[in-house]
């Protein structure tokens, strides 16, 4: 009895360790991949054409419906902003480059090179997505 015991105490044990490994194993590499599956999903809306969540126009009676408002024209200006850098930067509109000076100024340019690789990796999808969506019109498969 006490050696069933044992072996149903094992296989137990066993079973636990390899369900825990299976998932996250920690709070943190969870949290860690859910903002990678919504950066991606950012990523993604980002390019696309702007879509209010709440397409019906928003009538401001109240505190609440005036936070809406604002949030509706908030969200399409940061999207038309970031839509009009990527734009800019596929075009060839570079900013003017940061004269490096000391430690805080070159990581300014750093920073500067980094927003502007990472727009320019942007324009690249947007194009890749804009030829996707003409081929789907011209009835042509892109597979």
């Amino acid at each position: 009895m006490k050696t069933a015991y044992l072996l149903l105490l094992a296989a137990v044990a066993a079973t636990t360790s390899l369900t825990a490994s299976a998932t996250p194993s920690n709070t943190d590499e969870a949290r860690a991949e859910a903002a990678q599956r919504t950066a991606t999903a950012d990523h993604a809306a980002s390019l696309r054409p702007f879509a209010p969540l709440e397409a019906k126009v928003v009538s401001v009676t109240d505190t609440d419906s005036a936070r809406r408002a604002a949030g509706q024209v908030d969200a399409r200006q940061t999207h038309d902003e970031h839509l009009a850098d990527v734009l800019s930067a596929g075009a060839g509109i570079k900013p003017a480059p940061i004269q490096v000076t000391d430690s805080d100024s070159a990581r300014a340019a750093a920073g500067q090179k980094v927003r502007e690789q990472a727009l320019l990796a942007d324009y690249a999808d947007y194009v890749t997505m804009q030829a996707k969506v003409h081929l789907e019109q011209s009835g042509v498969s892109s597979e």
